[in-house]
């Protein structure tokens, strides 16, 4: 009885261990991932994931190369067969190339609600029905997704200055590879709201 308790103890002592490492070896990647502001530490960080699809398509978006997005929509399409997980590939891409046929398409395919969401509001915003806009953004819970839309929408509706409060609202409100993304977007789209970032 002895020894079986003493072999549990070791096992239970391995374990912890082990997880111990994990945790150490992950927790700067979730960090980075969710949680970094650093603009020049998060480019750097997606700079080395080049191998990585699903978070180089980060770097691509933010940096417009067009090319090197569509290659790896095209790598995620193929790994990814689920349909939700598409839909949402597609509705980037869509976005992206500001293709709302597209978005239109996949959007009713988006699993998180969050995102589903965004991406009507979009189709919304694009096709100019802007009252639809503001109403489907109201259900936006992130501050950083609302922010954006309701940015986005103050520009159709000429009110450059509400729009650029609005932008650095979603700025200061956005983490991690959402906040490099916003703030490149917002660095070519509407540079008023970044300075002083």
């Amino acid at each position: 009885m002895i020894l079986s308790m003493r072999n549990i103890s070791t096992v239970y002592i391995v374990s912890v261990a082990i997880l111990i490492a994990i945790l150490s070896i992950m927790l700067p990647y979730i960090h980075m991932v969710l949680q970094e502001t650093n603009l020049v530490r998060l480019e750097k960080f997606l700079i080395r994931q080049r191998k990585n699809p699903a978070l180089y398509l980060f770097y691509a978006i933010a940096n417009k190369q067009d090319e090197e997005v569509r290659i790896l929509i095209d790598r995620l399409l193929v790994k990814y067969k689920h349909p939700q997980k598409q839909a949402l590939y597609k509705a980037i891409y869509g976005t992206y190339r500001k293709n709302i046929t597209t978005v239109k398409n996949e959007v009713s395919l988006i699993q998180s609600v969050q995102f589903r969401y965004y991406y009507e509001t979009y189709v919304y915003i694009e096709e100019g029905n802007l009252e639809l806009a503001r109403a489907t953004t109201a259900k936006v819970s992130k501050p950083w997704m609302k922010n954006s839309l309701l940015s986005e929408i103050e520009l159709q509706t000429g009110n450059r200055p509400e729009a650029i409060e609005l932008a650095r609202q979603a700025l200061q409100s956005s983490r991690g590879l959402q906040r490099y993304i916003v703030y490149k977007n917002y660095e070519r789209e509407l540079p008023e709201a970044v300075l002083g970032a």
